[in-house]
């Protein structure tokens, strides 16, 4: 099922045209690997899925309901947040229904709630509808999935309390990776999610999009890590997406063959001219 696609979109800045007529459909459960050369448009295309730009020209369809993680090369995370705290932020729903039970709870403890039945009986259902939407969202075990994520990602408990500024940058990489995955949308846009990684978070990444439920779209210069994630490989070239099916390795080689041909053909082109 088509989770995502893009119809002829054109998309310029001032003077420079950066997509031209791009057409790309994006399937339930696909694993991309985004590439092309610098410039070429791959971030302009994860920013206007996710919305954060609009197409000059064109359509973007999104499945009803389908939510869509994006991790961008320039990350966000709030100056004094601890690595904890800032990884909590990943359901900020979860947050705000704890404030509203925390405030329910406080009004039932009120006498002139609690001395009222008709006012008791609806603080009370609001407060079970409000626990019930807190339930299903996992909040009772939320804090413990993050800290998992937070480990599985390799940031260790005596990292949690530091300040995210203090932070190398793989390591906020791995924060703003951890918010994502602990948010499980149905779509995750990774805008270059290994840079500055070592090997062993490289090898953490590369099994935590591998084993993830939902599609994954990620765009990386490391040929080895898109050779073992991706099942197929979307190219941004003049303007336009071309999908092949296979890792890294297997689009390298159709290019090449593709080129070979092309060159063939010149060549017989040439002598018939001659």
């Amino acid at each position: 099922m088509i989770a995502i696609n893009l119809d002829k979109i054109v998309k310029s800045y001032g003077t420079q045209l950066v997509l031209d007529g791009a057409c790309w459909e994006i399937h339930q459960g696909d694993v991309v690997g985004l590439v092309g050369a610098n410039g070429a448009g791959k971030s302009t295309l994860l920013k206007l899925i996710v919305g954060q730009e609009d197409a000059n020209v064109g359509t973007i369809y999104r499945m009803k309901g389908l939510t869509v993680g994006y991790m961008a090369q320039e990350l966000a995370l709030q100056p004094g947040q601890t690595v904890l705290a800032e990884a909590l932020l990943a359901v900020p729903a979860i947050a705000e229904l704890e404030a509203e039970l925390a405030r329910l709870e406080a009004q039932m403890a009120d006498p002139a709630v609690y001395e009222d039945p008709d006012e008791l009986a609806r603080v009370l259902d609001q407060h079970a509808k409000t626990l019930d939407r807190y339930q299903d969202l996992g909040g009772e075990t939320y804090v413990s999935r993050v800290q998992s994520t937070l480990r599985d990602l390799g940031l260790s408990e005596a990292q949690w309390e530091q300040p995210v500024e203090t932070l190398s940058g793989g390591e906020k990489k791995l924060v703003a990776l951890a918010r994502l995955l602990v948010a499980s949308p149905d779509v995750l846009l990774l805008d270059e999610p290994d840079n500055h990684l070592d090997l062993k978070a490289k090898s953490r990444l590369e099994r935590l999009i591998a084993g993830y439920e939902g599609t994954v779209v990620i765009i990386s210069h490391d040929r080895y890590l898109l050779d073992l994630v991706v099942d197929q490989i979307a190219e941004v070239e003049a303007g336009r997406v071309t999908v092949y099916v296979g890792n890294y390795s297997e689009y390298a080689y159709e290019k090449k063959v593709a080129l070979l041909r092309q060159q063939q053909m010149f060549q017989i082109q040439q002598r018939e001219i001659q």
